[in-house]
């Protein structure tokens, strides 16, 4: 594909890391890609724009409309990935009426309008980062739930890794705690660097001799702040985050996708956003952070008070696991481990870079495949063809005179079939859009009845026509027991070897699970 991400950055934020993260993957799997934005703060593969995405000139917004649309149509581009609200706007109008698909990603709260609802603006299909995103779009926005992905952050597990627990040499009667506060210190997020510097100092102060805490600022700015601390308190402005910075603290504070490599190193975190403070990060609020983007995204209530008891005591067992750490045997360390481990691996299974590519990438091929073909593509469902009329309690049959009859007139109305593989190969670009049909349609046959092989298979071919069939994968089935009312004889399915019939017909294999059980009451 020919992608273009287009952002509106003016420094850097998380959405331009999710985009170069995700940029870096796509190149690599033979993408062309292309980014666009005000800005770039985070290193790229991509081949750079530079465009004044967010701007509040009518005049610049519809020179840049126009100047975005020439660049679709000239260099081919099969879709825009959008990243902030000026984004999607300037993708909206640029694509009106081309057969260019928009995905949005959505990072944050939305501000509503009557112009996003009454245009949907955010695209084909809209990525939410947390489950809290998907809600607001529902419910302020009513754009349609089938539009609408959870898909999270993601994350080059090559720079994030679980890491080795830092080992301290201090006694256990004196204890420093380094402590990295990430993100900036302007807007919602100052007031939370505030108050956390503001609680660990009070815990220092606290605990007096016994302890020293040490914190970083990392992306921020001491001079952001008017304050006396007794904290020592140093700035890391340009600094590439990895593992093997995040291991070097016994604790790291912030929200988003800082919480998550922080967790993916194995690092105790506390989860502060601009919506809530979430706290220490474990097994029992783990569903509660990735809902709300660890407290970045809160729509029933904004809480981004922090709770200093609370506070307190999520310092204080960082600190007695520290101080436990100390005195720990080998042995004893791997089981203290145990906890981070889990909390690691359910990050891994959420936000690893390959898991979250596969998944954006089936929603550009669904987006694609909307903008190529909109319509709605008729599926019909068959079981039994037998020659004449059958007495069975559920009538699912068609005789094998009626079945012609219904091809006939596919044919007489130029419908053409597909199978699912085909809809596969289009949606992934293998096969050619020339070739999809101007009238498609669906057959499928469930079950695997030997009528289907003598009766069905024969006038499909004859018709130039393919089905779908989905058998059941127990080879050992021969008749359908499933649905006799004990009075009508049961129905011979195919089976054992002569199932190798199916792949010399003009059906295409499905599966139809395993024995025919009802659904409802399985486990």
């Amino acid at each position: 594909m020919k992608i273009i991400h287009l952002l509106s950055q003016n420094h850097l934020t998380g959405a331009e890391v999710y985009a170069t993260t995700l940029i870096e993957q796509q190149v690599q799997y033979g993408h062309v890609v292309l980014q666009i934005s005000n800005g770039f703060f985070c290193p790229t593969v991509a081949e750079c724009y530079e465009l004044s995405v967010e701007t509040k000139s009518k005049f610049t917004f519809i020179k840049n409309v126009f100047w975005l649309r020439n660049l679709i149509k000239t260099q081919h581009i099969n879709l825009v990935h959008t990243h902030s609200r000026a984004a999607a706007k300037l993708a909206y109008w640029a694509c009106f009426g081309l057969k260019c698909s928009v995905v949005a990603t959505i990072h944050g709260q939305q501000h509503s309008s009557f112009s996003k609802k009454l245009w949907d603006q955010y695209g084909d299909f809209k990525i939410a980062v947390c489950e809290n995103i998907k809600e607001h779009l529902l419910h302020d926005f009513n754009y349609k739930a089938e539009r609408i992905q959870v898909v999270r952050n993601p994350i080059n597990t090559n720079q994030f890794y679980l890491s080795a627990p830092k080992i301290s040499t201090i006694p256990t009667a004196y204890k420093s705690l380094k402590v990295a506060i990430v993100g900036r210190t302007t807007g919602p997020k100052k007031q939370r660097t505030q108050q956390s510097l503001k609680a660990l100092d009070q815990f220092q102060n606290e605990q007096g001799s016994r302890v020293q805490i040490e914190v970083d600022l990392i992306g921020g700015s001491v001079d952001d702040f008017k304050s006396e601390s007794s904290l020592k308190v140093q700035e890391l402005h340009y600094i590439q985050l990895s593992s093997s910075i995040y291991s070097q603290y016994d604790l790291v504070i912030g929200s988003g996708r800082v919480c998550i490599e922080s967790i993916l190193t194995g690092v105790s975190t506390i989860a502060y956003g601009e919506a809530e403070y979430i706290g220490l990060i474990n097994e029992k609020n783990w569903g509660h952070a990735l809902k709300s983007n660890f407290g970045d995204i809160n729509l029933t209530s904004i809480n981004n008070s922090l709770s200093q008891h609370l506070f307190k005591d999520h310092l204080l067992t960082v600190l007695t696991k520290k101080n436990q750490l100390f005195s720990l045997k080998h042995q004893e360390i791997e089981v203290y481990n145990q906890e981070k481990k889990y909390l690691s691996e359910l990050a891994l299974q959420e936000f690893a870079l390959p898991l979250v590519f596969k998944k954006i990438q089936r929603i550009y091929e669904s987006a694609l495949f909307i903008k190529k073909h909109p319509h709605w593509i008729p599926v019909l469902m068959y079981h039994k063809i037998p020659e004449t009329d059958l007495k069975t309690q559920h009538q699912i049959f068609v005789n094998k005179f009626n079945f012609e009859k219904h091809l006939q007139f596919f044919k007489k109305k130029g419908f053409q079939t597909l199978t699912f593989n085909d809809l596969e190969l289009f949606r992934t670009g293998q096969k050619n859009w020339k070739e999809f049909p101007h009238k498609p349609l669906i057959l499928t046959f469930d079950d695997g009845y030997q009528d289907n092989l003598l009766n069905a298979s024969p006038l499909l071919t004859q018709y130039g026509f393919r089905a779908q069939v989905f058998l059941l994968a127990n080879a050992q089935i021969c008749q359908n027991q499933w649905d006799l009312d004990g009075q009508e004889k049961p129905h011979t399915i195919v089976a054992q070897q002569d199932r190798q019939q199916w792949l010399h017909s003009a059906f295409e294999i499905g599966s139809h699970g395993f024995n025919h059980k009802k659904i409802s009451l399985m486990n």
